[in-house]
């Protein structure tokens, strides 16, 4: 501790002596408390939400509210001629700041930076009391209102004490301390480069100083050196501008991201000692946009292919450390990408950063969403969002697009009830506010594009707020909210014809999918890999069918919380490529396939090594496996045996592999590249003559298989009965008031395997057997699916109709014997609870279990078959 605490002394001494910035975080031991929950109380380190845990628990929603983080900061007698201030990357979505109970300031928005200088408040040489208050309630006046992810609150960015000389760069600004560099004329021959900063001079007496400029090449290599003299009153600030030109500059891209950098740096011209030092990277490059032909950097045709990302993470929510940014960047290079969009909100800085290096194309968003408040507190506040927004990540090569907007009528599209005469001044006052965002988007920076995004309704070209910005992006979501996937480019053609001068993209696409359920015939909204992945190659295919079409993002990088959603996995979206936690679902592989230049392949069979195959015969069954290549053809050894070869088509080779039961390797080979698997066999018609081995387990009404990730066991796919086997016996697949969910899309309470209870057969009359004579464990999976139910169980009368899906009552039966008398799901376990009921049962001449029905229809999940004969 000596030693750390002398580095640490030297440090700031040789700070001070030399007059430079000194910059460092103050993130570790924060005491914090929630002010509606005071035994909240504890150590955090930054950065830190509190709602990493309970967004994801119960249906109550999150605590919204206030937090308040208390720290105590030594500041050296040493910076008592200094400027002190501190600079938050983000905090959701008000902060107040207090200093030694003084107040200091408030911020509001919960995705930009912000500064506050704290010189007048600080006790120099003394310990001084730090209070933030971060409240991430709802407020009608501060964007986002409402939207398809977690609003977590809390300082989950990184805050920084910074100290400068009293002759120093302006650091308490919208640009949080950044200096501006643009680049207004960029050829192959040569790029002419603007740099603006602010030199405010707070010594207390007229300074005369020298502001230089050293510009550095991408090889580290001092291009040039600039200075300009000026002179300063006391208290004043001055604008300094500087403006040069790069010979044959080493243009940006995807493929090579070169950055130069520009060190600034103020010398006082009494005795030539620096006082201030800032630095920032840049790159040379230019784009255009054609409605015709799609999007050109630095004169070359790129077709726009990425994701959208979220900056949230399992267990972490919002409070990412920097590694975790770093890592979700890398994994979308290193899937073929080259556009991001950034959404719905702008990310951490070093989001910005990896973008440049990486070379990833972006467009970066503030988050007005589904809907606005008409009001002037509302409109301010988002203009100065987007004014933080685009003076803090300005110098940013990589981004082309400035947004502003996202599916703005979503919310009055579908609420019931409003007046023609709402819905008018709805349309009026978002148009108003687009165009005002619009203009100050081109005035700040007359370079990049504007652009919005908009769900799939006529509205936006009728009411003509898609006429107002540069591009227009369509959230388009065939094939899952609309319509059928072929659909999708008579879309986007009849759009072209109508308007053949507006540049569009596709800025959202993508269904649902849980790596837990499996299917060789997949259908929408059964939240399956097979479907996600039939989804994806069609919109990929009708896009670059597409000349005018600028690309495409999905949505989205990675699953991510969302408290109100109801999917197969509760609180989460599971449209992401990659899970929650970063592992890739089968679909980011493909697009490596797709996007990729060195040869690739890849087995898509890590989710389903285990498979439960139709039978071709007595011995042997076939599997449907999918191998993803960008080569022209693919070579499959199975057990080190040549098998088959395949050409590729869309970036996938498919074999119709027929195998006995057993355990097999799997290698595919394409241009060199070689990729290794595994797969076990087992027959289905086999499944009850190896019951004592393991269960039979069925997930009964759907036509997918599910992986317990706990227990490991599949629950396979429903079947009809047929004599000789197993499977149902009467009822129809349940669907919930012709909803397109597979089931009922409902958060079933009391288990984590929510998809094996959301499907089920209703109606059904029998399960059976056919299998040798003994005794077994039967367990059965309910759920009562109707959320009304519930509130007529205690009107049961002779006279109520015997069909009403809310009165389900029902006996089971096995080989005749009553062992389950009147199952009342409703009443007895409430709507939506997984209900798990097992009992022993002695099969003779095979095995029947009866439904049978005392009021309305009976329903069943799944049932496990368990010999006791071991």
């Amino acid at each position: 501790m000596k030693q750390l605490f002398l580095l640490i002394s030297i440090i700031v001494q040789y700070g001070v002596l030399s007059g430079q910035r000194i910059e460092h975080t103050i993130n570790s031991a924060w005491q914090f408390s929630l002010h509606q929950h005071p035994e909240s109380t504890g150590i955090v380190h930054l950065p830190h939400t509190w709602n990493a845990e309970d967004a994801f628990k119960g249906e109550a929603g999150y605590f919204r509210g206030k937090g308040s983080y208390h720290k105590q900061l030594l500041v050296p007698a040493e910076w008592s001629n200094r400027r002190v201030y501190i600079k938050f990357e983000g905090a959701n979505q008000v902060a107040k700041l207090w200093m030694n109970d003084h107040f200091v300031g408030e911020h509001k928005g919960g995705y930009t930076g912000f500064s506050f200088d704290l010189t007048s408040h600080v006790s120099f040489g003394e310990i001084n009391q730090l209070k933030v208050e971060v409240d991430n309630s709802h407020n009608a006046d501060i964007p986002p209102l409402e939207a398809d992810f977690n609003f977590y609150g809390g300082i989950y960015r990184d805050v920084s004490i910074i100290s400068t000389s009293a002759l120093h760069f302006e650091v308490q600004n919208e640009a949080a301390g950044r200096f501006m560099i643009s680049t207004p004329t960029v050829s192959e021959q040569e790029a002419d480069v603007a740099i603006e900063a602010v030199v405010v001079n707070e010594t207390g007496s007229t300074k005369k100083a020298e502001v230089i400029v050293k510009l550095v090449q991408p090889n580290g290599a001092v291009l040039r050196t600039l200075k300009q003299n000026i002179k300063l009153k006391p208290g004043e600030k001055r604008p300094v501008k500087f403006e040069t030109e790069i010979n044959k500059p080493t243009l940006w891209s995807p493929e090579s991201p070169a950055l130069y950098k520009a060190e600034l740096s103020i010398a006082d011209k009494k005795d030539n000692s620096m006082t201030d030092a800032v630095s920032s990277t840049f790159g040379c490059r230019w784009f255009s946009i054609d409605p015709v032909n799609g999007f050109f950097l630095n004169g070359k045709h790129y077709k726009l292919i990425g994701v959208n990302r979220h900056q949230d993470y399992e267990g972490l929510g919002n409070a990412l450390p920097k590694a975790i940014h770093q890592k979700d960047y890398r994994l979308i290079k290193e899937m073929g990408c080259n556009f991001v969009r950034i959404a719905h909100y702008p990310h951490d800085p070093e989001a910005y950063r990896l973008c440049d290096e990486l070379g990833l194309l972006v467009w970066s968003e503030i988050p007005i969403i589904n809907e606005i408040t008409n009001s002037e507190a509302f409109t301010q506040n988002c203009l100065q969002m987007q004014r933080e927004h685009i003076s803090q990540f300005y110098n940013h090569p990589s981004v082309i697009m400035w947004g502003y907007m996202n599916e703005i009528f979503l919310r009055m599209v579908f609420t019931r009830g409003l007046t023609e005469e709402k819905k008018q001044e709805i349309i009026l006052s978002s148009k108003r506010l687009a165009q005002q965002l619009d203009s100050l988007s081109r005035d700040l920076d007359t370079d990049r594009m504007t652009v919005m995004a908009l769900h799939n309704n006529p509205i936006y070209n009728t009411t003509g707020i898609a006429d107002i910005p540069d591009v227009i992006g369509w959230n388009l979501y065939f094939g899952w909210y609309d319509d059928q996937l072929h659909d999708l480019g008579a879309f986007l053609d009849q759009q072209h014809r109508l308007y053949p001068n507006r540049p569009i993209m596709i800025s959202e696409y993508g269904p649902g999918a849980d790596i837990r359920i499996q299917t060789d015939t997949p259908l929408p909204w059964d939240y399956s890999e097979a479907y996600q992945l039939k989804s994806h190659r069609s919109y990929y295919k009708q896009v670059m069918e597409r000349p005018y079409m600028l690309g495409m993002a999905a949505w989205n990088f990675a699953d991510f919380g969302s408290s109100g959603r109801q999917d197969a996995r509760p609180f989460v979206n599971q449209k992401g490529l990659l899970n929650f936690d970063r592992s890739p679902k089968n679909v980011y592989h493909y697009y490596q396939a797709l996007l990729l230049d060195k040869p690739f392949v890849f087995i898509a069979n890590k989710n389903r090594e285990l498979r439960y195959a139709v039978d071709l015969d007595s011995v042997t069954g076939l599997v449907v496996l999918d191998v993803f290549s960008n080569q022209a053809e693919v070579k499959l050894w199975v057990n080190d045996t040549l098998y088959l070869t395949s050409g590729v088509d869309n970036g996938i080779a498919r074999f119709n592999l027929s195998l006995p039961e057993g355990q097999y390797r799997l290698k595919a080979e394409a241009g060199g590249a070689i990729h290794h698997g595994e797969l076990q066999l087992a027959l289905r018609s086999k499944l009850l003559h190896q019951i004592s081995e393991r269960p039979l387990c069925v997930n009964v009404g759907s036509h997918c298989d599910y992986t317990d990730p706990i227990s490991d066991e599949v629950w396979v796919h429903d079947q009809a009965y047929r004599p000789g086997g197993w499977g149902y016996v009467g009822g129809q697949v349940f669907q919930r008031n012709n909803d397109k969910f597979q089931g009922t899309p409902i958060n079933i309470k009391g288990t984590d395997n929510d998809p094996l209870f959301q499907t089920m057969r209703e109606g059904i009359e029998q399960y059976r057997f056919d299998l040798a004579d003994g005794l077994y464990r039967v367990t059965l999976l309910f759920v009562e699916p109707n959320s009304w139910a519930s509130t007529v169980i205690y009107n049961l009368s002779d006279e109520e109709d015997i069909d009403d899906p809310a009165l389900r009552v029902f006996d089971i039966k096995a080989n005749g014997i009553k062992v389950l008398p009147n199952i009342n799901l409703a009443q007895n376990y409430g709507s939506g609870r997984g209900v798990k009921i097992s009992f022993e049962a002695k099969a003779k001449d095979g095995l029947v279990v009866e439904f049978n029905k005392v009021k309305g229809r009976p329903v069943l999940s799944g049932i496990q078959l368990e010999s006791l004969m071991r």
